[in-house]
């Protein structure tokens, strides 16, 4: 029997939302191990003599290296030609992107919550159980308290969403924005096809 995951977090995930806003779709994901977002252009080098701009420049330098690190796999190394054989991508997007920000704020060993709103794609991080409960007993509702808020995007920045296969996992839900960037989310251990295409109907997809 399929997890009712209405149950068990609909009452937590209403008291995160914003006042009227309305619950669609939700299910537990997981963030795909795969390569990061596509690293920032080079700025373009100062004029000469121009002291300002050069401590400029390294400043930018400084920062953008900082930021590129979005991911704890690829990074245009030698190796990365295998991550995205293994595991595709997770994420595709400029620095400034949507995309972008999902990566840095969402790590690939939480445990997730996807959520649909009538407003917003959300992602919250769950918190660690220490429910102890008798074989095949239903799980109890979680409260509130186990639900972080890591990442959300106003509907109208979504242009689409697309259930996909992998070699990894049964389904992944592709998710583009209207910067030109993607996302994908699967589940802890598969992302089946049934509760990726209740994500992607709810967005429209």
């Amino acid at each position: 029997m399929p997890t009712d995951y209405r149950h068990l977090y609909a009452d937590a995930v209403a008291t995160k939302l914003e006042p009227g806003e309305v619950i669609l779709a939700l299910t537990e994901a997981k963030r795909p191990h795969g390569l990061a977002p596509d690293p920032p252009p080079r700025p373009p080098d100062p004029a000469p003599g121009d002291g300002t701009a050069v401590a400029g420049m390294g400043l930018a330098n400084v920062a953008l290296s900082g930021v590129e690190a979005i991911d704890n796999i690829g990074g245009g190394g030698p190796t990365d030609w295998l991550i995205r054989l293994l595991f595709g991508r997770a994420a595709r997007g400029r620095l400034d992107s949507a995309a972008a920000d999902y990566v840095r704020a969402v790590p690939t060993d939480a445990k997730l919550l996807a959520v649909v709103t009538d407003r917003r794609l959300v992602v919250f991080r769950i918190g660690r159980s220490t429910e102890v409960r008798p074989f095949g007993e239903r799980r109890k509702p979680v409260v509130a308290a186990k639900l972080k808020p890591l990442w959300s995007v106003r509907r109208a920045e979504v242009t689409g969403a697309r259930r996909r296969w992998h070699r990894l996992h049964g389904a992944r839900l592709r998710v583009t924005f209207r910067d030109g960037s993607w996302l994908e989310l699967t589940g802890p251990l598969c992302m089946g096809r049934q509760r990726a295409g209740e994500l992607r109907d709810a967005l429209g997809g």
